[in-house]
């Protein structure tokens, strides 16, 4: 037996699939935890959980292509249809749970992930109407301040050239 065939007994598929599931919880903590942060106006935390999301992302990229790869191996496409092919060949009730979890766990990250892009959207709007805002009273003032931190002074009066 090949080595992507031991893959798609049903015994170690189902443990692949117990892999990915944990792979997926782990993505929709971060990811939820995420959303609190931007929720709660702690944007400072994001970068340390983006790393994190990205090293999940990663893995499960990984734990893909291994159960894709072994589907093929199997003579399945290595797509939906050839995971629902080798699951109607299996009629292991405990596989068709995991991967239907799988699937539902991957359209709560995706909605996770748009609730996600839409506070981000919101928080860089309210940044750029203060910004507007810190520029618009930095001109009437005549206090503006160059690309070095100079202080910079409107010329209010006349130019020296004029008589």
């Amino acid at each position: 037996m090949l080595p992507n065939e031991a893959l798609l007994e049903s015994g170690a598929l189902a443990t692949r699939l117990t892999e990915e599931s944990s792979a997926w919880q782990t993505l929709l903590d971060a990811l939820q935890q995420e959303e609190h942060a931007l929720v709660e106006g702690e944007a400072d935390r994001l970068p340390k959980m983006n790393a994190v999301k990205m090293a999940q992302l990663q893995t499960l990229s990984s734990l893909a292509r291994a159960r894709h790869a072994a589907l093929q191996a199997a003579g399945f496409s290595p797509d939906q249809n050839g995971m629902a092919a080798w699951l109607a060949q299996q009629a292991k009730p405990e596989c068709h749970a995991l991967w239907e979890g799988l699937q539902r766990m991957e359209q709560r990250a995706q909605a996770m992930n748009q609730r996600i892009g839409v506070l981000v959207e919101l928080r860089l709007n309210a940044t750029r109407q203060a910004l507007n805002v810190l520029v618009q009273a930095a001109k009437s003032q005549g206090g503006m301040y160059d690309q070095a931190g100079c202080s910079v002074t409107s010329n209010k009066g006349k130019p020296l050239a004029a008589a």
